[in-house]
């Protein structure tokens, strides 16, 4: 099949099982040693899931599945899991981490005629804490199958989502739609969530994103709404949009689905974007019957306490992942986390923007929020620039947050005095690069940029960082350039060089700009 349009890869909640131990796989059974590194460090900025479980916490990020010990161990060691030890390859785009089994699945881009595309690197599950894994290739069709229209290759058929029922492993995919697994058997199975033969490329409600499994319902959210099934996918309802019924969901395209247990019942949470329908627009939703009716929580369109709309303030509400607390609800969405303490009734003056830790002098600002934990009296959060904790110091009432970034210390084993990262970048989306320096104590940094002619675009004044960083972000020291000009304009595409001066030192290094 040929399907043109690529889809953001987002990647959600799960999957458990502990009995599924006849499985194909591909290419077999790898055993590592999954080490503790005391100081190691996350191996990409990009945390697309958080799964807390006992101890740890295990982050689906764009390099492999990461696993932080919180405690016993070594608290604060990270294991590292990537191709090399035997899951599929690119970032973890799926997660389910129990007392018995982790199951993940995995993405990465291809060069095709079309251009880079994402591609699904298989899914797998692991009995043991990580140690070992099995691994499955993506789900295919034959070739040669007539009774629908086939999915017969790996691009754009990624895993985005997996649920365990009572009988089946589920998996969702747009190229690929609804599959399934049955315990103790070997081939996936394809299902589709309504009465037509399958054609992704046709039909919405085939090209399938996220998966939740609760108390005998099986919701799987499409790009036309949510359909539930009471009976293992045997029969289906669906739930979308519609214009003028407020009861419906803000928009089709559902790309998230989860549950919030409640002290009488639970909640079903779906995530909308805007798909076809002229009247849908981004927003979260959220059903107390199932899926029949639904309240919008929070879009485009709501009003914030100071009088200004979400969509004019914060631009198109564009949800990724959701966590709960009791009736506290948290949204991971592009550029915030939207934080509501009663069930999404009321949401406060808006999300939550820009994270500071004092103890590296660094701010995670412009971010996308991917992914939110709270863990006891912590919250944790994932974004494509990094990963934080916070929580509340009692001794002052002050909430305190700390930053783990992927980066090689500069000035440390082997590395060079300064480095920038990421490197290139894209100034004209938002992004800005660190010019990293060593910092193991309070360190007097200044820097100016210069275009390739070496004509001075910028200079910044001293800078004093706390180098206080610990643990992974020991030594951690960097200064921002946001790609713009002493005009603040953002600069052309090219070659810029940088000078730093720090303390006593001066060093040179070289930014590449690409918009």
């Amino acid at each position: 099949m040929n399907l043109i349009k690529p889809i953001y890869i987002i990647a959600i909640l799960i999957l458990l099982l502990a009995n599924l131990v006849t499985a194909a796989y591909q290419p077999g059974s790898h055993q590592l040693d999954a080490t503790i590194e005391l100081g190691g460090r996350l191996p990409s900025n990009s945390i697309i899931d958080i799964k807390p479980h006992n101890s740890s916490l295990w982050l689906s990020t764009g390099r492999g599945l990461t696993q932080l010990h919180l405690n016993a161990p070594i608290p604060g060691g990270w294991s590292v899991i990537n191709e090399s030890d035997g899951i599929g390859k690119g970032g973890i785009s799926a997660l389910v981490v129990n007392d018995t089994i982790i199951w993940a699945a995995t993405a990465y881009s291809e060069n095709t005629d079309q251009g880079w595309l994402s591609a699904g690197g298989g899914v797998g599950f692991s009995m043991d804490e990580g140690e070992s894994w099995t691994w499955m290739p993506q789900p295919v069709d034959d070739r040669d199958e007539t009774r629908y229209h086939p999915t017969t290759t790996h691009i754009q058929n990624v895993t985005y989502d997996l649920a365990l029922s009572d009988s089946a492993v589920w998996i969702t995919s747009y190229a690929g739609g609804l599959r399934k697994l049955p315990y103790g058997e070997s081939e996936w199975e394809l299902v589709v969530p309504d009465t037509i033969s399958f054609w992704p490329s046709k039909f919405l409600n085939h090209r399938c994103f996220s998966v939740v499994f609760y108390e005998g319902n099986l919701f799987v959210g499409t790009a036309k709404g949510v359909n539930r099934s009471t009976d293992e996918g045997l029969s289906w309802t669906n739930s979308c949009h519609r214009l003028n019924d407020p009861s419906t969901l803000s928009g089709d395209f559902i790309t998230a689905l989860a549950i919030q247990e409640t002290d009488w019942s639970y909640n079903l949470w779906a995530a909308s974007w805007k798909a076809e329908g002229a009247n849908e627009y981004y927003g979260v939703s959220v059903s107390s019957d199932n899926g029949a009716t639904w309240r919008v929580a929070l879009s485009d369109s709501t009003l914030l306490p100071n009088g200004e709309y979400v969509i004019d303030k914060y631009r198109s509400l564009k949800a990724h992942n959701f966590a709960f607390s009791g009736d506290i609800v948290y949204v991971a969405a592009d550029k915030g986390l939207w934080i509501s303490r009663d069930c999404g009734y009321t949401w406060g003056e808006g999300p939550l923007k820009t994270i500071h830790d004092p103890t590296i002098g660094d701010t995670l600002g412009n971010i996308d929020f991917f992914s939110v934990a709270p863990v006891g009296d912590s919250l944790w959060i994932g974004t494509d620039d990094g990963l934080s904790v916070g929580w509340w110091n009692t001794a002052d009432s002050t909430f305190i947050r700390r930053i783990h970034r992927a980066h090689q210390p500069a000035g440390m084993g082997g590395e060079a005095n300064t480095y920038a990262y990421p490197n290139p970048f894209s100034p004209l989306r938002g992004h800005t690069t660190r010019i990293q320096i060593p910092a193991n104590g309070p360190t007097d940094v200044t820097y100016a940029i210069y275009n390739f002619a070496m004509e001075k675009v910028i200079e910044m004044g001293t800078v004093t960082l706390p180098g206080s960083g610990i643990g992974n972000m020991t030594g951690y020291g960097a200064v921002t350039w946001d790609g713009r000009d002493f005009q603040q304009k953002i600069v052309a595409n090219g070659v810029y060089f940088y000078r730093v001066k720090v303390n006593d030192n001066t060093w040179w290094g070289k930014i590449l700009v690409i918009d």
